[in-house]
C-alpha cells in the first residue's frame, strides 16, 4: 500500500504545481493555494517517508547566499516589519524544487508547458474580445497590463523552440503557431515597451542558438511593424527611444534618486520594502514619480538588498544561465528537453531585458514563471540524463 500510494501523493504534487502556474495566468489567488497545497504534500510526503523528498541542484549555495542575505537586511532595514513580510518572496523559490524534482518525465515537462501556453491562449482570446468590445487602451483584464505583457512574454519564448524544433511532431507544431497568435496579438496590444524588447532579445537568442534565421525573420517583422502598424503602436514604439517621453523622463528620475538612495544604504540597502516613503526624502522638487519601486531590477537590488545582496543575486543568475546553456547544448537535439532548455535559456534573456525597465523580480506571477522555467531545465538535465 505504501509502494502504490507515495507515488499518487508525488503526481498529486505534480497537479497542484500546475494549478500554481497556470493558475496565476488568470488568479494570483489561485496560483498562490496551489502552490501552498504543493508545499504542504511536500513536507507531507518527506516526513512519511523519512526522507528528504528534493533533488540537489547546482543551484543550492547560490540560493541559500540569497536567502542569508534577506536575513541579513532584515535585521537591519529602515522598516524592519515590511521588510521581513516582503522576504515571503523567498517561499517562490521553492518552484525551482519542486519542479525540478516532480517533473519526472518527458511527457509531465510537455503537459506542463502544453496547458500553460493553452490556457494563455483561451484567456488571450477572451482578452481580445473585451479590448475590441471596450476599446481600452492597453489590454489587460486578468492583471494589471504590465504583468499582462510579461506573461505573455515569457509563454511565447517557452513555446517558440517546440514550434522550430524539427523534432517536435507537426500537429503539435501547427498547433503551437495557432496558440501563438492570439497570444503575440495580445502581447503587443499591452503596449508593454519592456514586455515587446523583452520578448524581441528571447526570439533573438533563440535565433542565436538555435537557427540564424530567426533574426533574419525578426528584423523583417520589426521593419514591416514600425512601417504598417497603426499610429498607436508605432508612437509605442518610436517612444524607446524618444529621451523626451514622459515615461522615459520619469524612469530617469527614478533611476537618479534611487542611486541616492543606495549611496547612503551601500552595503545591505533599506530593506526588502516598498520605498515610496524613502524615495519621498530623496527625489528633486520637479519629481512626480511615487517611487514605490525603480522600474529596474539591478537598482531595485542594490537599493533594497545593497551591493552584497546584489552581488549574490547577479552571481545566481550568472550559474542559472550558465547551467541552462549547458543542458540546450547537451539535449539540442532532442525535442522536449532542447526545447525546454532553449526556452528556459530564452525566458532568461528576456526576463533580464523586461527587468531592465520594470520592477518584473518583485512581480510574483513574472517571477514564478521565470522559476517554472528554471524547474523545467533542471529537470530535463535529470530525466534525459536517467
Amino acid at each position: 500500500t505504501q509502494e502504490r500510494s507515495l507515488p499518487r501523493l508525488g503526481d498529486l504534487i505534480f497537479v497542484f504545481l500546475i494549478l500554481t502556474v497556470v493558475g496565476l495566468t488568470f488568479s494570483i489567488a489561485v496560483s498562490s493555494i496551489g502552490l501552498s497545497l504543493a508545499i504542504a504534500l511536500w513536507i507531507a510526503k518527506s516526513v512519511y517517508e523519512h526522507k528528504w523528498q528534493i533533488e540537489r541542484t547546482p543551484l543550492d549555495y547560490f540560493f541559500l547566499a540569497y536567502i542569508i542575505v534577506e536575513i541579513l537586511v532584515t535585521v537591519f532595514a529602515v522598516y524592519k516589519w515590511e521588510s521581513f513580510v516582503n522576504s515571503k518572496r523567498l517561499l517562490l523559490i521553492a518552484v525551482v524544487y519542486l519542479f525540478g524534482t516532480y517533473v519526472q518525465s518527458e511527457k509531465k515537462a510537455a503537459v506542463s508547458v502544453g496547458l500553460l501556453v493553452a490556457v494563455t491562449a483561451l484567456l488571450s482570446i477572451i482578452e481580445l474580445f473585451d479590448y475590441f468590445d471596450l476599446h481600452p487602451e492597453r489590454l489587460f483584464l486578468f492583471q494589471h497590463y504590465m504583468t499582462t505583457g510579461g506573461i505573455k512574454m515569457i509563454v511565447l519564448l517557452l513555446l517558440v523552440p517546440f514550434i522550430l524544433h524539427q523534432g517536435t511532431p507537426l500537429r503539435l507544431r501547427l498547433l503551437g503557431v495557432l496558440w501563438a497568435v492570439p497570444i503575440f496579438v495580445a502581447l503587443v496590444l499591452t503596449f508593454t515597451r519592456s514586455s515587446w524588447l523583452g520578448f524581441l532579445a528571447g526570439c533573438v537568442t533563440i535565433g542565436i542558438f538555435k537557427n540564424k534565421y530567426v533574426i533574419l525573420g525578426l528584423l523583417v517583422a520589426v521593419i514591416v511593424f514600425l512601417l504598417f502598424a497603426p499610429v498607436s503602436l508605432r508612437e509605442r514604439a518610436y517612444s524607446v527611444v524618444d529621451p523626451n517621453h514622459p515615461n522615459n523622463i520619469g524612469r530617469v528620475y527614478l533611476w537618479t534618486t534611487g542611486w541616492k538612495i543606495f549611496l547612503d544604504f551601500p552595503v545591505l540597502g533599506v530593506g526588502d520594502s516598498d520605498l515610496h516613503q524613502i524615495y519621498a526624502r530623496y527625489k528633486a522638487p520637479e519629481d512626480i514619480e511615487p517611487g514605490g519601486h525603480l522600474h529596474n531590477n539591478i537598482l531595485m537590488w542594490l537599493v533594497t538588498l545593497g551591493s552584497v545582496g546584489c552581488i549574490v543575486l547577479i552571481s545566481l543568475f550568472v550559474k542559472i544561465f550558465s547551467l541552462e546553456l549547458s543542458t540546450f547544448r547537451r539535449l539540442k537535439d532532442q525535442w522536449i528537453g532542447g526545447s525546454l532548455a532553449l526556452g528556459a535559456l530564452a525566458v532568461f534573456v528576456g526576463f533580464h531585458v523586461n527587468g531592465l525597465f520594470e520592477w518584473n523580480f518583485g512581480d510574483q506571477e513574472i517571477i514564478i514563471l521565470l522559476w517554472f522555467s528554471v524547474g523545467l531545465a533542471l529537470a530535463a538535465n535529470r530525466f534525459v540524463r536517467d
